[in-house]
């Protein structure tokens, strides 16, 4: 049985360097879901859609720090403290955030 992950991440051109971060309670589920809606031209928060259509889909994803709340840990705790790691991340790699995606 697969254990679901959630964390933070991004998306990122390694030609041009720029960033996109956002976070999960489903990373793994997240990236699927971003690569096939990008394919498609569809991703419903255009401007990482249009980063990735500039970048030619030439993009990578990648999983930069799993959490693992503590049970007792309310939904917006947890939401909270996710989006305290997205914008510790997004600060260090100077980049731009992915609309919320709980």
């Amino acid at each position: 049985m697969n254990k679901t992950v959630m964390g933070v991440y991004r998306v990122y051109c390694k030609q041009s360097g720029q960033s996109f971060v956002g976070f999960s309670r489903n990373i793994e589920g997240t990236r699927k879901r971003l690569r096939f809606e990008l394919k498609l031209n569809a991703c419903s928060y255009r401007p990482l859609q249009a980063f990735y259509n500039e970048c030619k889909g030439d993009v990578e994803f990648e999983a930069l720090e799993e959490y693992a709340p503590a049970p007792e840990l309310l939904e917006e705790e947890v939401d909270a403290h996710l989006m305290a790691m997205l914008l510790r991340h997004k600060a260090a790699l100077n980049a731009k955030p992915i609309q919320v995606q709980v």
